[in-house]
């Protein structure tokens, strides 16, 4: 069933909010998969306890690929909670940029660039009925 949603962006610091009419859909995801490395590009100083965007090498994810970080710690101060694209929130059904990741501090200390942050798992998907292309109604 279809629903009318904010997706909500940022564009050089301000929130935008378009309302499009979007449908769940059904999808298969494949037995095999490929990983790729979040290395973070840029020196930081994480907290305990703190949630910090840092800046990661690009990794170019194909359309219809489905990244999830991989459950294990791969530091030993932070953890990627989540990544974040170049161009914002774009579907599955396009191609995206990979170039942030949200880590949180499991410790005090130093992120070095060239660090590895944690390891994206890419998983092909094929939707199981066509999918309903999102359309902007306000």
């Amino acid at each position: 069933m279809s629903e009318i949603v904010n997706v909500v962006s940022r564009d050089k610091g301000k929130v935008n909010r378009r309302k499009v009419k979007a449908s769940p859909y059904e999808f298969t995801i494949a037995t095999r998969a490929k990983w790729e490395m979040v290395i973070a590009d840029e020196d930081v100083t994480i907290g305990a306890g703190k949630l910090e965007r840092i800046k990661v090498k690009e990794v170019n994810v194909q359309k219809d690929m489905l990244a999830i970080p991989c459950a294990f710690s791969h530091h030993p101060l932070v953890s990627v909670i989540k990544v974040a694209t170049r161009d914002g929130p774009a579907p599955v059904e396009t191609d995206r940029i990979i170039n942030a990741a949200y880590v949180l501090g499991q410790e005090s200390g130093e992120i070095k660039k060239g660090d590895l942050l944690s390891v994206l798992n890419l998983y092909p998907i094929m939707f199981t009925r066509e999918a309903t292309k999102p359309v902007v109604v306000g």
